[in-house]
Order: C-alpha cells, then sequence, then structure tokens
C-alpha cells in the first residue's frame, strides 16, 4: 500500500506543477504543496520532490534559507527535433 501512495503522491505534485495543459512555468516552495495536494505532510512531499529530483523529474532552488523551491524540469523526449 505504502507504494500506491507514493505513486499517487508523485502523480499529484506533477500534475499540480504542471497546471492546465502543463501551462506552468513556475517554482512551488516546498510548504505551498500542503495547502493544495491533501492529505499528505510536508515531511512526504518533500522526500517525494527528493525522489523526483534524484530521478531528474524536478529541479530545486536553495537561494533562500529555509524555503526551498521546486519546479519540474524541461526535457527533450528522444526523438524530438526542434
Amino acid at each position: 500500500m505504502p507504494e500506491e501512495s507514493e505513486s499517487s503522491l508523485r502523480q499529484r505534485i506533477t500534475a499540480y506543477m504542471s497546471g492546465a495543459g502543463g501551462s506552468r512555468d513556475n517554482w512551488f516552495c516546498t510548504w505551498w504543496f500542503r495547502f493544495h495536494i491533501e492529505p499528505f505532510a510536508t515531511k512526504q512531499i518533500r522526500r517525494e520532490l527528493e525522489l523526483m529530483k534524484r530521478e531528474g523529474l524536478v529541479e530545486s532552488d536553495h537561494s533562500q534559507s529555509n524555503n526551498t523551491k521546486w519546479r519540474l524540469t524541461k526535457y527533450k523526449p528522444d526523438g524530438v527535433t526542434p
């Protein structure tokens, strides 16, 4: 069951960060997700964001103390040329 919960959290984080039609290109503070992705605690959300960062799905900005910001990584799918 925890795996299902974790994948659900990841899907919710990705969907929220993508916005309608993938239109968002914003930075989001860790604590912000707690108010928009329930019923997960900030600690769970932070852990999932760290895992996503290791996998190259998100990038983080630690420029402000005690306020890490996150955004989806821009990537070009294989086989797509500009």
